[in-house]
């Protein structure tokens, strides 16, 4: 891990444009990469390349990748009623593997751009194949069978946040932002079923050989989470 860093600290103050540190001025955060510990407690690991294209705008690349953790055959649904829904459960689905792609520009504003406001594009896609998994919501949604699925998400943030630095050398910056925000998003989704076995009241078990599963649905979305990194500094002069 430790490697890891120095090699992150290295490509941050090889890749940003020359901008040399003065005495006059006031020092600012420059080109940063940055990880999203919030995702961590999916499973999912988020990295981001912020590059300034002017003193106070700047857009952001990020790559992350979901890694399935789950064991035995049962997913448990999250919440219960309308917050069981299968729909919204995706990123909850211990078993499903996901690749998440994003580009955000952003604008710094305040004493030290300690705030900022942010546009984020964003796609994830989920996938698993050929799994034996059980789901049961009890209200509106169930299956036992052995099941692949294919689901993508795309959609957009407007978000605005807290941008706080502290500096750990001559050239660097430590950087620590919360954020918050709301969203849309579409997904587009379907479901495979081999050997689906359900439970009818009357007839007791039923077992069907294959069925397909598909559609898409709009959703609102809500945002809350905070990025950590590290940032090389640059000297901003102001009249």
């Amino acid at each position: 891990m430790k490697k890891v860093l120095i090699v992150l600290a290295f490509l941050i103050v090889k890749t940003v444009p020359a901008q040399e540190l003065v005495k006059s001025g006031r020092n600012d955060s420059g080109n940063g990469i940055y990880i999203l510990p919030t995702q961590l407690f999916f499973s999912e690991i988020i990295l981001t390349y912020e590059q300034f294209i002017k003193e106070r705008i700047s857009i952001s690349y990020s790559l992350g990748y979901k890694i399935p953790t789950g064991e035995g055959n049962t997913l448990e649904p999250f919440g219960s009623g309308l917050f069981a829904d299968y729909e919204l459960s995706f990123m909850f689905n211990e078993f499903s593997n996901a690749v998440y792609v994003s580009l955000s520009p952003s604008y710094y504003f305040g004493s030290h751009c300690k705030y900022f406001v942010q546009c984020e594009f964003f796609t994830r896609f989920y996938w698993f194949d050929d799994k034996r998994l059980s789901f049961d919501n009890v209200e509106n949604y169930w299956f036992n069978s052995i099941r692949s699925e294919r689901v993508n998400v795309t959609g957009i943030k407007a978000l605005a946040g807290l941008n706080s630095k502290f500096s750990i050398s001559k050239t660097m910056f430590f950087t620590i932002r919360f954020y918050g925000g709301i969203g849309v998003r579409y997904k587009n989704y379907y479901y495979e079923n081999i050997d689906n076995i359900v439970m009818d009241p009357k007839l007791g078990e039923i077992i069907y050989p294959y069925e397909e599963e598909r559609g898409h649905v709009f959703l609102p979305s809500f945002h809350f989470g905070l990025k950590i990194g590290i940032a090389k500094k640059v000297c901003i002069n102001h009249e």
